[in-house]
């Protein structure tokens, strides 16, 4: 697959049995499930119970599309907000957000 540069595509494809086909489909399922807007009510209403749910749910994801950097800060923070430490949280989620939109840009410029 071109186009997908900024991505381990090993570590995405092994995800996906070594499928082009169903690479591309589950890039196409991450770049539609966009978590930004959750993430961020969660941040702002300080709900780290469910902030932690999203921030699962972003490490799995960009973990199985092969953005491993992005799944580890996701990880991070989802460890922190399930210790309750709010700063780890707060020092860290701009960062991580940044990470994640730049990724669904580039993989919308990709598609």
């Amino acid at each position: 697959m071109e186009g997908f540069d900024f991505l381990d595509k090993d570590t995405g494809l092994e995800y996906c049995g070594g499928d082009d086909e169903i690479y591309r489909e589950v890039i196409e399922g991450y770049l539609e499930e966009d978590r930004r807007e959750e993430l961020a009510g969660y941040y702002e209403a300080g709900d780290f119970a469910n902030y932690r749910v999203v921030a699962h749910a972003i490490k799995s994801t960009s973990l199985t599309i092969g953005a491993v950097e992005l799944s580890e800060k996701a990880k991070a923070l989802e460890l922190a907000a399930a210790d309750g430490d709010a700063d780890f949280v707060k020092a860290h989620n701009d960062e991580m957000v940044a990470m994640y939109s730049d990724i669904l840009h580039k993989i919308q410029e990709a598609l």
